[in-house]
């Protein structure tokens, strides 16, 4: 006697359209061909890195000096790789270090946006590694929908997560995605123990509102930027004209850091204290404005 083959149910056929969307979302957003939904964000690390493994037998991870993520330290050692630690102004790449280190480099991690403060030269880092056959690995978690970053473009591989306090905060997974068949098909072992179980709907909301989401918190944060320099003249904003989400002050004594403390207290923003590898190697306060959306959900 043959099964009968379950039919899907109404709410199963409604995940699977709002899946589909979604993919089709990301792949307009990110300009990639290719794109694979996961559960989480350093999942995708680890996959992308997995890619580099299998297509390039380079030794070296190339990572920046600060303004990372805590896995781009940890990850690479897991699949063989040594890392290799390139320069950066203050979390944006330094190029000229970058061109001399870009050769051993099976490939380069980088934030879109350093620290989550200031956006990186994308075109110009991804000139150098594509001159230098090292796969330029951008993690997108804080540009997704942004209208420069983010960019296949530029990118051999996107990641990206829409983990809590990151600005697609469905509070579960991430996405990996490329232009190029042959890097997607390298980890179809890894992304058979990635599978993805989210509310469909709650991120296909959020992604369809993303473009818009991301305007409004770098005008946020330019208009902090102001305020600050206004009422506290005397103090340092780090990368004070590029566009960012957060904003990173550094201060110079105690007496500095109290007047920042306070300003942040009196506005109602958490921030973080410096020196931090995933945000600024001084002391300094990050001022973690893309928390609020999540908070005021």
């Amino acid at each position: 006697m043959v099964a009968k083959k379950e039919l899907p149910t109404p709410e199963k056929r409604t995940a699977e359209k709002d899946k589909q969307k979604i993919l089709e979302l990301l792949s307009g957003i990110t300009k990639h061909k290719y794109v694979r939904l996961v559960q989480r964000g350093n999942a995708v690390i680890f996959a992308a890195l997995y890619i580099a493994k299998k297509m390039n037998s380079k030794p070296f991870i190339l990572i920046p000096d600060q303004g990372g993520w805590i896995s781009f330290k940890t990850y690479p050692k897991i699949l063989g790789f040594d890392t290799r630690v390139v320069k950066t102004n203050r979390g944006l790449i330094d190029l000229i270090d970058l061109e001399k280190k870009a050769e051993s480099g099976a490939a380069l991690l980088v934030t879109s946006f350093a620290g989550y403060f200031a956006d990186q030269p994308m075109s110009y880092i991804s000139k150098i590694c594509k001159r230098c056959n090292c796969l330029l690995i951008e993690d997108a978690s804080g540009a997704v929908g942004d209208e420069d970053l983010c960019d296949g473009d530029y990118a051999d591989i996107i990641v990206a997560s829409f983990g809590k306090w990151k600005p697609i905060n469905a509070e579960y997974g991430g996405f990996i995605s490329t232009d190029k068949k042959d890097l997607f098909e390298s980890a179809s072992e890894i992304f058979s123990t990635t599978n993805h179980y989210p509310r469909y709907d709650v991120l296909l909301d959020k992604l369809k509102s993303a473009r818009q989401k991301m305007k409004v918190m770098l005008k946020r944060a330019m208009e902090v930027k102001k305020d600050i320099s206004e009422r506290l003249p005397h103090i340092k904003i780090i990368h004070k004209d590029l566009r960012g989400l957060n904003v990173v002050v550094r201060y110079m004594d105690k007496k500095e850091k109290a007047a920042l403390e306070g300003y942040c207290e009196a506005n109602g923003y958490g921030y973080v204290q410096c020196p931090q590898y995933t945000r600024l190697d001084e002391d300094a306060i990050s001022i973690e404005l893309k928390r609020l959306d999540r908070e005021n959900e």
